[in-house]
């Protein structure tokens, strides 16, 4: 079985229920741009519903042409739980390209994980599916891959084939979809929209994952709208520069060994989990030799597929995995139970891969191949040497990315280029981000004048949403809650020293 996932770099929302405070009195907005519809056509429960503008912002599909065809961006406005609010919201945006930011952060975030009301207890939270995503109309999908990624790991196709692209392509165009209006300057001009839309003045901004690309951009453009830009927040951070698929090579290597060393470093991890860079490796060596049965449980069915797991796949599941900061207490543990030939606490995740129709995988192909003049950097001329084991999983997913571009042939954007530096920015790392690392975020951070720069110990990707109840949860809310009271100020975060990387034993 070979290469069914693709690498969406969005953040998964997982958590435990909190009680929250009393509704806030919702106010539709009165823009002739804006729709309403019910929250609950959005999945948001009552109590969301009942503080929470809902709808959709009718924008340009593409911006520079004003009276051309419009397209639709979902939107939900959840009204502030304190009393004296302040007046410029913060707008929160998820990653991929291609997952949604309110079934995620509106849906499964804000209920159930403690950061998202306290932001709320000080600001409107809103949150915008990203043209092309979730809600958002046109829904630029890609149900096609489902079918190949279900073949794939039947050994009745190769993992190359790109019949299911072809598919896709046709199918778009056929229903009226322009891949050419779906890409990154038009996302950040849609942010600005959304904002009028809602009448503010001024608003911040919050990405993780492609999210912070599409933060770099709204920031580029601050100068080009009526709302203006306070402040942003980036998560996880993606350079403008690099083929974060091609790069996958080097980032997971650096990832794994901030890992093996805290693991060293740790007198309980190393006694229980000793030499584990050795076994991992000695783990990819066997599956490099003799793959693993699995039997897989197709998403939304009772069916099970029987498929083998060999090197490579192993490790395209294993960089997601590492990437969900409630996985990283147990990564030593689930190791060495690979060491044992026991894969069953990855058989969920491997089997969920399978699905791909519930992401924009059109909008997520459109917005890479449009930007391939930005892409200047050789991976390998900034990072350190990779193991040899991982080489082949950052070139796979960067050469089917390349297939599809030359089947859709998209209009390139320009080279981006860094505007507006005055703005200040907060920068938040992940120490196990197997994606984007820290030394992204301290690239990017250096293209501002007023950037703050914060690395969590032992947190994978998306800082923001370390698990509840640990000192990185309560850290990472202390200095966003304080960057956002006054952004041009240093946030204290004193609180990191506290902040360590925890293991999981039996």
């Amino acid at each position: 079985m070979t290469h069914f996932f693709t690498r969406l770099i969005g953040f998964t929302a997982l958590g435990v229920a909190i009680a929250m405070a009393r509704p806030a009195i919702a106010t539709p907005p009165t823009s002739p741009a804006w729709e309403s519809t019910d929250c609950s056509t959005f999945g948001l429960n009552a109590l969301l519903s009942a503080m929470s503008d809902c709808g959709y912002v009718t924008v340009p599909e593409r911006h520079s042409q004003p009276d051309g065809p419009t397209i639709q961006v979902a939107v939900v406005r959840t009204r502030s739980l304190g009393n004296d609010p302040a007046p410029d919201p913060l707008f929160m945006e998820n990653g991929g390209p291609g997952s949604t930011t309110i079934d995620t952060f509106a849906v499964g975030v804000l209920p159930n994980w403690p950061v998202l009301p306290a932001l709320l207890q000080e600001r409107d939270l809103v949150f915008v599916d990203q043209r092309g995503t979730g809600h958002s109309r046109p829904f630029f999908n890609c149900p096609e891959k489902t079918e190949h990624n279900i073949a794939v790991a039947r050994n009745e196709i190769a993992p190359t084939d790109t019949q299911w692209m072809v598919a896709c392509r046709d199918r778009s165009l056929a229903a009226g979809i322009n891949p050419n209006a779906f890409n990154t300057i038009e996302n950040a001009a849609d942010i600005y929209a959304v904002a009028e839309a809602l009448g503010y003045d001024q608003f911040n901004y919050y990405g993780v994952s492609y999210g912070t690309l599409l933060g770099q951009y709204v920031l580029e453009q601050a100068e080009e709208h009526t709302a203006q830009l306070r402040s942003a927040i980036i998560d996880g951070v993606v350079t403008t520069n690099i083929d974060f698929n091609l790069a996958a090579t080097y980032t997971l290597s650096g990832a794994l060994r901030n890992l093996f060393a805290a693991c060293a470093a740790d007198a309980q991890c190393n006694q229980t989990y000793p030499n584990l860079e050795t076994v991992f490796l000695s783990v990819l060596d066997r599956l490099e030799q003799t793959p693993v049965p699995l039997t897989l449980k197709i998403p939304g069915t009772e069916e099970t597929l029987e498929t083998t797991l060999d090197r490579d796949e192993f490790l395209l599941f294993f960089e997601p995995y590492m990437a969900g900061s409630g996985n990283a207490s147990a990564l030593p543990k689930n190791i060495y139970q690979a060491a044992k030939g026991d894969f069953s606490w990855a058989v969920s995740a491997i089997s969920e891969a399978l699905r791909d129709d519930d992401s924009g995988t059109g909008m997520y192909h459109t917005v890479l191949c449009s930007r391939v003049d930005s892409i200047a950097v050789d991976p390998s001329t900034v990072f350190p040497a990779p193991y040899p084991q991982l080489l082949a999983i950052g070139e796979s997913e960067s050469a089917s990315t390349k297939r599809f571009c030359e089947l859709l042939q998209v209009e390139r954007e320009p080279v981006f280029a860094y505007d507006n530096p005055e703005i200040p920015v907060l920068v938040l790392n992940g120490g196990y981000d197997p994606v984007t690392p820290q030394r992204y975020g301290e690239t990017v951070a250096r293209n501002f004048q007023n950037a703050h720069v914060y690395t969590f110990p032992g947190v994978g990707h998306g800082s923001m949403f370390a698990p509840a109840g640990t000192p990185a949860a309560t850290c990472v809310e202390a200095i966003a809650l304080d960057f956002l009271a006054d952004p041009n100020q240093t946030p204290e975060s004193s609180c990191l020293s506290e902040v360590k990387p925890r293991f999981e034993y039996e």
